[in-house]
């Protein structure tokens, strides 16, 4: 288990490394379609992580809603 209330103190939440790595595995385990498309977005790193953060709890399906949607504001 993790202690929250010494790393929030710390810088927040996000600096976690336990939520680093789910972060990280949430890319990885992207259908190949949707980390395609992500790819193709030429995204900054800051903004590619955002992504990821939005993608994390969609389905398949809204997924690449999602990034069709951005592709169109690009």
């Amino acid at each position: 288990m993790v202690d929250l209330s010494n790393n929030t103190k710390e810088g927040g939440f996000e600096k976690l490394d336990i939520v680093k790595k789910y972060f990280h595995k949430i890319f990885t385990v992207m259908s190949k379609d949707v980390r395609e498309q992500l790819m193709d977005l030429n995204l900054s790193k800051d903004e590619l992580k955002e992504v990821k953060k939005e993608l994390a709890f969609l389905s398949d399906d809204k997924q690449k809603e999602y990034l069709n949607e951005l592709s169109k504001k690009k």
